[in-house]
């Protein structure tokens, strides 16, 4: 931990890089810490390795002998140790994140509310909340095991930093104490930040409600992501008509702003070039998955000499991809806990109602209510993989399938006749923390 402190603190001169007065080196007023998060950080650079490690592509073996970075090398085949002496950027950027949210925190505390500042002091906090929340959510996926009730309280978690104090050094709480951070936090964002905001890059209510929607989701307890879903939606439910876009545009979506209705809260994932459309083909199941009138198989995806790849990123850019909130997110949460509770109407209302924006619109055929719950399930769940494919939601999805007999399966990649595996029971669904973090920061590192 002490090293990605260290690296962090380096951060901390960005400050002067994100004022609008360039006199100014330490933030004093509300605006002036509003404006902290304003800086990339907050919206770039987001983990990258568990869609590295998902299985929605694959790479030839050629490809992968030529990639330089050994983290991209070695996470694609699950390897033991997939940094080979370097540092995790995931993990750094992470916490650098936290860093500047706990900043803004002991920051604003100094700063007395009155009426006249109450609704920006809020806000501010509450963004603070929600980075610092979100961020722990994010490396409890790739860092610590599935949550379970039962085993949470005796699981290794994270580090909670919750000081911009570099020089307190934090040992890994428990699993069940890191969610029970992560929902504080979201529940305090949720109830400052504000119902509306004029950017996508700043957080704002729905944004805190869908990421607890998230949360509850991954743990299992489907009737409180239901509610949290729901007021999502109460407050950003828009959805894009696919047969609106232009599908022969190499990035048919734009970036930023309300041009794209759909986004309410906007991140991208860090570079990787394995990940690059040079490289990656789409897995070939997942992609016939797709119905030849559903227009995502066109907006999505394109024909690169002879291999399907991505062009659908809402990020704007076909280097980056976009990891933030969506409201068809929150409405497939919504239909997969209704199938899971039992609420068969409710659950098919709402996948009818993307899919209707999903398919050519004289061709798309609503799914009947006279469905098994079963059933039911499994469609929710192939739809959420093809709507929300390469938005870092995979890997999520494949550690928490691992507690439905029905759904788990392992994982193979296969490069010069060489198979490589991540069976079920494999505590390599984990990742392993960075060595240097391990050894200076006195961290218990997660079995391979």
């Amino acid at each position: 931990m002490a090293v990605a402190v260290l690296l962090l603190t380096a951060c901390m001169k960005d400050f002067l890089d994100i004022k609008r007065d360039k006199t100014q080196v330490i933030p004093v007023t509300l605006e002036d810490y509003r404006s902290v998060f304003e800086n990339q950080a907050m919206n770039y650079n987001y983990p990258v390795i568990g869609e590295i490690g998902s299985d929605d592509y694959y790479i030839t073996a050629q490809q992968w002998n030529a990639l330089s970075d050994p983290v991209q090398r070695n996470a694609y085949i699950w390897a033991d140790d997939i940094y080979q002496g370097g540092t995790g950027m995931d993990w750094n950027r992470s916490y650098e994140r936290v860093l500047y949210a706990n900043f803004v925190l002991e920051g604003v505390s100094e700063i007395a509310e009155t009426p006249a500042n109450k609704a920006l002091r809020d806000e501010v906090i509450g963004a603070a909340h929600f980075f610092r929340g979100m961020n722990f959510f994010l490396l409890a996926q790739l860092f610590c095991r599935q949550y379970e009730p039962t085993t949470a309280a005796g699981d290794l978690g994270i580090p909670l930093r919750t000081t911009s104090n570099i020089n307190v050094q934090y040992k890994r709480a428990s699993l069940a104490d890191t969610y029970g951070q992560i929902i504080d936090d979201l529940e305090i964002a949720a109830r400052l930040l504000p119902p509306v905001m004029s950017l996508n890059t700043r957080p704002y209510k729905a944004a805190a409600m869908g990421m607890l929607a998230n949360v509850y989701l991954q743990m299992g307890d489907y009737p409180a992501a239901l509610g949290y879903a729901d007021n999502a939606l109460s407050l950003a439910s828009d959805i894009i008509d696919y047969s609106e876009i232009d599908a022969s545009l190499n990035l048919p979506f734009p970036q930023y702003g309300r041009e794209n209705k759909e986004i309410v809260f906007f991140t991208m994932m860090n570079n990787a070039s394995i990940l690059a459309n040079a490289r990656l083909t789409v897995d070939s199941v997942l992609y016939n998955s797709y119905d030849m009138h559903d227009l995502r198989k066109q907006v999505f995806f394109f024909d690169n000499v002879g291999r399907i790849t991505f062009k659908g990123h809402y990020s704007g850019s076909n280097t980056f991809f976009f990891t933030g909130l969506t409201s068809p997110e929150f409405l497939l949460v919504r239909a997969e806990c209704n199938a899971r509770l039992g609420n068969i109407a409710a659950s098919v209302e709402d996948l009818n109602r993307l899919l209707s924006k999903r398919f050519e619109p004289q061709l798309f055929e609503p799914v009947s209510e006279d469905i098994t719950q079963s059933e039911l399930i499994r469609l929710v769940l192939s739809e959420r993989r093809k709507e929300l494919i390469y938005r870092g939601r995979r890997w999520h999805d494949l550690k928490r399938f691992g507690n439905d007999p029905t759904l788990e399966e392992s994982l193979v990649r296969v490069l010069d006749g060489t198979a490589y595996t991540l069976p079920l029971a494999s505590p390599r669904w984990v990742w392993p923390l960075p060595p240097d973090v391990v050894n200076l920061g006195g961290l218990t590192q997660n079995d391979r």
